[in-house]
């Protein structure tokens, strides 16, 4: 079977096999070494201290590596693979991934939360809310419905007068986040006990909604202990969001 090696494998079967330590290994800007060995430090500090790499050890692995794959990318120009069009092509995609991965990174680093901003996402993220509905065919019939809870007709009445097979199967505790895009947005602004104000069209059909109930998750963590990944969570959201806005002003369709 043909072997296929990774980075890795290629710097740990070079060092074995003596070929870096042959001749004269590459020179490596002491920069790019402190900025992998950032990264890998940051990439294991969630590992308990045990099997974190000491900092030496890291660097001479790190040092290794990126020689290794100079000496490769050497090798590759003697060749002139770089002047190959399907290798440009394939180092242009790779540069604006790259790139791209640098845009994100400035954007999450430069998102500023505040702690009431953390405490209202924690607690979207850790609720639970029943639903009550009734659904409609036409918009029409929706608001005339709704004209119906304006005189005072209760909505569990109303969904007695237009039952559909979905009213038992929403008779449960779920998470907003659950539900279809459009409507946890609308759920998530909304308290106990509270009515959609205008009926929501979804699948075909228009359906107005009720906050039957709203609780915490009991399997929910305490905010103080996930504070970090809350605010890394809030912060995620709010880059996407800018992504998402970036890519419409320039024509390029969310899926």
């Amino acid at each position: 079977m043909k072997k296929t090696y990774t980075f890795a494998a290629l710097t740990v079967a070079l060092t074995t096999t003596g070929l870096l330590a042959a001749g004269t290994p590459p020179e490596i800007d002491s920069a790019r070494i402190d900025s992998m060995v950032a990264q890998e430090i940051q990439r294991t500090e969630a590992l308990p201290a045990a099997e974190r790499p000491d900092g030496e050890t890291l660097r001479k692995n790190i040092t290794t590596h990126l020689q290794t794959v100079e000496l490769l990318k050497n090798e590759a120009f003697k060749l002139g693979l770089e002047k190959l069009p399907e290798v440009q092509s394939q180092f242009k995609n790779a540069e604006a991934e790259f790139y791209a991965g640098q845009y994100v990174r400035h954007l999450e680093n430069n998102t500023e939360v505040s702690e009431a901003e953390l405490r209202t996402f924690y607690d979207q993220q850790t609720r639970l809310v029943k639903l009550q509905q009734v659904s409609f065919a036409t918009e029409d019939e929706a608001r005339q419905a709704q004209g119906l809870l304006l005189k005072g007709l209760s909505f569990e009445d109303l969904m007695k007068r237009y039952p559909n097979p979905d009213q038992q199967q929403m008779d449960q505790f779920i998470p907003p986040q659950m539900l279809p895009q459009e409507l946890a947005v609308i759920v998530n602004k909304m308290t106990r006990g509270q009515v959609t104000s205008d009926p929501v069209a979804m699948n075909g059909q228009f359906y107005l909604f009720k906050l039957a109930a709203s609780e915490r998750n009991p399997d929910a963590q305490p905010f103080d202990q996930v504070r970090d990944l809350v605010a890394q969570q809030l912060k995620q959201q709010r880059v996407q969001q800018q992504i998402e806005t970036l890519l419409k002003d320039n024509g390029i369709e969310v899926q």
